[in-house]
């Protein structure tokens, strides 16, 4: 038998997240939880032969769990975690892992004192593609680096099991903090922390939202040069925008649907739902002690710090220096 989960949430993200699991020879689902609609949960339980229960207290108690998956709202991590690490259990946490950065003293905390693993959900990271770039940026292989940018659009469905994205109580923010993350812990990995930054955000299509549904940070990373992140939910239109650039002294390279570098494709990008079944085997490699996660609780800490930091500068209209650069 394989590592007891347990999974917190029936959405979108949630089902991704169990099929990357049930695709694993070393993980068995015991069983899912919900908030909000129990019909859903019963159906889904019943289609894959797994328990559901009638919420988390009862499936950290009941189910004998190895690991739990969080996928609810980012207004419930902070209480699930400490719940989770108090029951002894390890977690693969969904990013944000939680919304403020001054729950994360206590994160740690708690994860240290009960001897757990907090796996920061940072699907994209675990990206063949993206290991290359870090690889080749490792090397110097573009020479100095000048300008980076990270780039993702979509239109965003606030409609139906989805619609806690327009609740700033819930969300915690707007497209930044949700799907901003993303770009945001992926910079991290590859560039390292910026020095300095600038932000903007709109509200410019999706009116409804208490947040931003469009974002941009203007950023110079701690060896001088330059980077730009944006995210939307208002467009549809940017297939032909979403990656990530990298340009340097002696050459460039970018990942979009593949990775190429200097007009060479190298390897093809996985699938969307290919990187959950990557970062499934990696959380498991982690809990049987043969791998570590590529992105840390550090990093999602960081990243969070960073997002805070924009909004603030978007609200006074200000550059923030961040506490890392010297």
């Amino acid at each position: 038998m394989g590592k007891r989960i347990g999974i917190v949430g029936t959405g979108f993200i949630a089902m991704k997240h169990l099929a990357a699991f049930k695709a694993q020879k070393k993980a068995e689902i015991v069983g899912m939880c919900t908030y909000s609609n129990m019909e859903k949960l019963h159906a889904i339980c019943e289609e894959h032969q797994i328990i559901p229960f009638a919420s988390m207290d009862e499936m950290l108690e009941k189910g004998e769990l190895d690991a739990v998956v969080l996928c609810s709202v980012t207004a419930c991590h902070y209480q699930e975690i400490l719940k989770a690490a108090g029951a002894g259990v390890s977690m693969l946490v969904e990013k944000p892992v939680v919304g403020e950065t001054e729950q994360y003293q206590r994160v740690r905390r708690a994860i240290e004192q009960n001897r757990v693993m907090l796996f920061p959900g940072h699907n994209f990271m675990y990206r063949r593609p993206l290991s290359q770039m870090k690889k080749l940026l490792d090397e110097k292989a573009l020479g100095t680096i000048l300008q980076s940018s990270f780039f993702s659009a979509q239109l965003l469905d606030t409609s139906g099991t989805e619609n806690w994205r327009r609740q700033k109580e819930l969300s915690c923010g707007g497209a930044l903090i949700d799907s901003g993350h993303h770009l945001i812990y992926q910079m991290l990995y590859l560039l390292g922390v910026p020095a300095r930054l600038q932000a903007f955000t709109a509200n410019l299509r999706l009116l409804d939202l208490d947040g931003e549904d469009t974002a941009q940070l203007n950023m110079q990373m701690t060896d001088g040069s330059l980077c730009v992140i944006t995210e939307s939910w208002a467009s549809e239109a940017a297939d032909q925008l979403n990656g990530i650039r990298i340009l340097g002294t002696d050459g460039e390279m970018h990942l979009t649907d593949a990775l190429y570098v200097n007009g060479e494709r190298l390897c093809d990008a996985e699938p969307y739902d290919q990187t959950f079944v990557n970062q499934a085997q990696a959380f498991l490699d982690c809990l049987d002690g043969t791998g570590k996660p590529l992105s840390t609780l550090e990093d999602s800490e960081h990243t969070l710090q960073i997002i805070r930091a924009a909004y603030r500068s978007s609200a006074e209209g200000s550059v923030y220096r961040t506490k890392w650069h010297k």
